[in-house]
């Protein structure tokens, strides 16, 4: 499973689960346990640069219709300007809520040239990395939030 480092560095793995072939976060699917919490090497928890990691499960997967193995890009790749992205997940609803949603959300975005990005945070203090994704919606009013990681 791939996942945001942010989320899982530090922790034990016999603190996480893995739910698939569910929508909802409590029930539904199978439950497998991790073994192992693979942290990217370079992953920086002040930048958030490189915030990659991967849990594994001692168990293996039954891949169906509501289980998929993912398709991850090529390390030459290149997302263009403005190309529809997904984000999702069962985080909080709006911002502060501190209450993730039982049902699986999802949002469209839209991926915003790197250099803009760049320039956007650059102003708040925060360095954006080639490593990093920038994605957003022009209108505001669309997002992932805290617990969709």
């Amino acid at each position: 499973i791939v996942t945001a480092a942010h989320c899982t560095v530090g922790d034990a793995t016999n603190r996480w689960r893995i739910r698939v072939g569910s929508t909802w976060a409590n029930s539904g699917g199978v439950v497998h346990n991790v073994n192992a919490n693979i942290i990217h090497p370079s992953f920086n928890r002040n930048t958030l640069d490189n915030d990659i990691a991967i849990l594994r499960s001692p168990t293996t997967f039954s891949f169906n219709n509501n289980v998929r193995a993912a398709s991850i890009a090529g390390s030459n790749y290149n997302l263009g300007d403005n190309q529809a992205v997904w984000a999702a997940g069962w985080g909080d609803t709006f911002q502060g809520s501190n209450q993730g949603s039982e049902q699986l959300r999802h949002v469209e975005l839209r991926s915003i040239n790197q250099n803009t990005c760049r320039n956007n945070y650059a102003v708040r203090g925060v360095a954006i990395t080639d490593n990093m994704l920038c994605v957003g919606w022009s209108g505001g009013g669309r997002d992932a939030c805290q617990g969709d990681s």
